[in-house]
């Protein structure tokens, strides 16, 4: 027998448990207290537990953030930390049941169609079979080597661990649609995050600004956050960025693709190249709604979105 309920301060040792024996390393108390609980919207996590032994056999998680959506303000969900054990506990897998659980009234009536990213093709293809999903992009990353130019010596950028109200003007600049990066998301997804390091990048250009952040990953930086106004040009600054990279000991970075065609020519100019590595996006509207995959028209993502950096 299974018990699914919100997670339980003493359902965490046992998450812990889950998340290493699926993935090679634990969901800490301290992270799942940052996700869930320290988010600036709403954290939903819920649990399968067998009733007798305690063993937590499956998660399911989401987090309703805010964003910007068809001219207005409103609320999106983000799937996260889906996990189950692969032992079978009656007809289905205890995932099957609490990730409909969790799906039941999300998202609702006035919500942002709920954008989520899958870590390979045979997981979205899952979420598609099982939760109703509907395929919405497929995203293959950019990679290179650092470049060795230097750039001008006119050319600064203000680097730190954290932001101020300057970045969500950045992200108002570019006039996108997506998840809201205020001050207070980027802090709490960067700087609030246990046991990760990120570096934040103000860039400007001809008086107007960018903004950058980098998770650091073994010898690559990758760019959670690359928000960069089309009316400025940015390769100087970004070449500062990269002398900055390659003096913190790294050798490469990590892009995704922009929807914005000039952020592209930027990329090319830096010799980013297709890496193979392929991520998916999904989206699930609410019963009786209108279509999520043209409501969602328009949304962009950034690898911060994707619960892997």
């Amino acid at each position: 027998m299974l018990s699914l309920h919100p997670t339980r301060l003493e359902d965490l040792p046992g998450l812990a448990v889950l998340f290493a024996d699926r993935f090679g390393h634990p969901l800490s108390p301290e992270d799942w207290s940052w996700k869930f609980r320290q988010v600036p919207g709403e954290g939903r996590s819920l649990v399968a537990v067998e009733e007798g032994t305690g063993a937590v056999v499956a998660h399911a998680g989401a987090l309703r953030l805010p964003a910007r959506w068809q001219g207005g303000e409103t609320g999106i969900w983000q799937l996260v930390d889906f996990a189950g054990t692969p032992r079978r506990h009656g007809l289905r897998p205890p995932l099957v049941d609490l990730g409909r659980q969790l799906l039941d009234d999300l998202p609702a009536a006035g919500e942002a169609p709920w954008i989520f990213g899958f870590p390979s093709e045979r997981h979205f293809r899952l979420g598609e079979r099982v939760f109703g999903y509907r395929p919405l992009a497929e995203i293959e990353e950019l990679a290179g080597l650092l470049p060795e130019a230097s750039a001008p010596d006119e050319v600064r950028v203000e680097t730190g661990d954290s932001c101020g109200d300057w970045a969500e003007v950045v992200w108002e600049a570019c006039g996108v649609l997506g998840v809201r990066r205020s001050a207070a998301f980027l802090n709490w997804r960067y700087h609030a995050r246990p046991g990760r390091y990120y570096r934040f990048y103000r860039l400007s250009s001809a008086g107007v600004e960018g903004l950058a952040v980098f998770a650091f990953l073994g010898e690559e930086a990758w760019a959670a956050e690359l928000w960069l106004p089309s009316e400025a040009e940015w390769y100087p600054s970004m070449l500062a960025v990269a002398a900055d990279l390659r003096a913190t000991g790294f050798r490469g970075w990590r892009f995704w693709p922009s929807p914005q065609a000039r952020s592209n020519d930027l990329f090319a100019r830096l010799d980013l190249r297709p890496a193979g590595e392929r991520r998916f996006v999904g989206c699930r509207g609410r019963s009786g709604g209108p279509d999520p995959v043209a409501a969602a028209a328009g949304f962009t993502y950034s690898m911060g979105d994707y619960d892997l950096v």
